[in-house]
């Protein structure tokens, strides 16, 4: 392995013994994954100088070398600028929720301690891991804003600056400036190259293919792919296993749902040792329920609550609930939203409240009292359309469509033209118009269901058949045997209607 910014950066700041270590280490190394283990092994099995064993601390905190992060903090456990790097993040929920104060009390002690700026600005930016509550950007801005200060002062510090703009673009995210976000994501990555330091350009690609998600479904393909690239070359399970999360989620969105349920298949085949994110659970059930499968949601649900254990946040509750209510345990789905709301109210949180009103809304659909079950959806849609996420306004259109479909079921009038409903069509619209050709074939499915209600089973037909040829992706293999059953259903049915007549 080739010298490489990511470890270089830090030459400024520590002796000539470490340096020449790491040089020697490098060399060795097949990749950057190699180099960590033999790294973590040397300031584990020899005496070193203290600098380097904070450099492989660091390290090993970014490949999420749990057992070794546990074996640095035994050694070098007066060392308290080595102390923070202990602490676990695998997940956005979780590890904020479980160890946002530990971790913070830590890296005050260790700022106590150590008055080397450049650790203190990366512990700065450790903390922005960590901030909480989930989704609080005042949480996000004040550590961030002490690294700026102090990287601003030191040009020497200029190294750090990377990660700075791959959470400032996170936080202009969450204000809603898109172009901004991706303009400091773009800059970010550009100074990870200049300083050729890997993991912070991982981080900014990251956080460009995430946003993007919600801006242009094409380019965040892209931005995954060249991400995907970057990580087989550094070779570390952990970035492997997050970008087939987010990538996963990319394909959620463009309702090629066998393609994201396969990447984290692949990624429990990868995982080994690494401690199951939250996120894995959740977005299995996530996919299952959109498509509809409530056994399977439930199970991968049930999986996470035993994985992680009960956690402070409506995610996994409103996600049982969904599960719960498409198997019709309404009794058991009632019992966990009243867990829900209290959890809701207190996140303050409006994604959390759009889940609940929608997964309120499946329960009363399931019950029959369809106009209330609309009138949920519309209010989680009001909050869904407002929002940039795309995969919740693929899941509330969806069920906007259906119970838009069951309520006309229920008083046809032979006498008008048959037109599909405004939130059907407002569904076509919103996955024609962002390229989801999966979410497209789910709405013609629903439009075919229209249209046989109605008795116009060759318009059923031909929305069917128009909708197997959107895609040959093997995201959609789901949907495209639903759609060859319906036709072969309505096929049998034109042929019982021909020899009626």
């Amino acid at each position: 392995m080739k010298p490489m910014g990511t470890i270089t950066k830090y030459y400024p700041f520590i002796d000539e013994e470490s340096k020449s270590i790491l040089d020697s280490l490098m060399n060795e190394s097949s990749s950057y994954n190699d180099f960590v283990h033999l790294l973590c092994s040397m300031v584990l099995e020899n005496e070193v100088p203290i600098t380097l064993a904070y450099v492989a601390a660091v390290q090993a905190w970014w490949c999420r070398f749990e057992e070794t992060m546990n074996r640095i903090q035994e050694k070098y456990n007066e060392v308290l600028w080595i102390k923070p790097w202990g602490y676990y993040h695998g997940s956005l929920e979780r590890d904020q929720i479980q160890q946002h104060d530990a971790l913070v009390g830590s890296i005050e002690r260790a700022l106590d301690w150590s008055h080397e700026e450049w650790i203190e600005t990366e512990l700065h930016l450790l903390h922005t891991f960590f901030h909480h509550p989930f989704g609080d950007a005042d949480s996000l801005l004040e550590p961030l804003e002490k690294a700026k200060a102090l990287i601003d002062a030191n040009p020497q510090l200029k190294c750090f600056d990377s990660l700075f703009y791959a959470f400032e673009g996170l936080n202009k995210a969450r204000e809603g400036d898109m172009k901004g976000c991706l303009s400091d994501l773009r800059m970010g990555r550009v100074l990870a190259e200049a300083h050729d330091d890997m993991l912070y350009k991982y981080m900014n690609m990251l956080q460009e293919g995430d946003i993007l998600r919600f801006v242009d479904v094409q380019k965040a393909t892209s931005v995954f792919e060249d991400l995907y690239d970057l990580v087989q070359d550094l070779d570390v399970p952990y970035f492997e296993c997050e970008v087939l999360n987010d990538y996963a989620i990319l394909f959620e969105a463009t309702g090629e749902f066998d393609l994201a349920i396969s990447s984290h298949f692949e990624i429990l085949k990868i995982m080994g040792d690494l401690r199951p994110s939250d996120t894995l659970w959740i977005l299995l059930a996530r996919y299952y329920a959109t498509l509809g499968d409530g056994h399977q949601a439930l199970e991968w649900i049930n999986r996470g609550l035993e994985s992680c254990g009960p956690l402070d946040t409506p995610t996994m509750y409103n996600l049982k609930a969904w599960a719960l209510a498409l198997l019709n345990r309404i009794e058991e789905a009632e019992e966990t939203l009243e867990i829900v709301h209290s959890l809701t109210l207190k996140s303050g949180m409006e994604i959390h409240l759009q889940n609940h009103y929608h997964f309120s809304g499946v329960v009363e659909l399931k019950k029959g009292n369809l106009l209330d079950a609309l009138g949920l959806f519309e209010k989680a849609w009001e909050i869904a359309g407002r929002r940039p996420r795309v995969t919740a306004k693929n899941r509330v259109l969806l069920d906007l469509a259906r119970v838009e479909i069951l309520i006309d079921n229920q008083s046809i009038d032979e006498t008008k033209v048959v037109v599909p409903g405004k939130w059907l069509s407002k569904l076509e619209t919103h996955a024609l118009e962002r390229s989801l050709p999966g979410i497209r074939m789910y709405a013609a499915l629903l439009k075919s269901e229209f249209y046989q209600n109605h008795g116009q089973l060759k318009d059923a037909q031909a929305v069917l058949v128009d909708a197997l040829g959107i895609t040959d992706s093997l995201g959609v293999v789901t949907l495209k045997k639903r759609i060859t059953g319906r036709i072969q259903e309505i096929e049998h049915l034109l042929r019982e209607k021909e020899l009626a007549s």
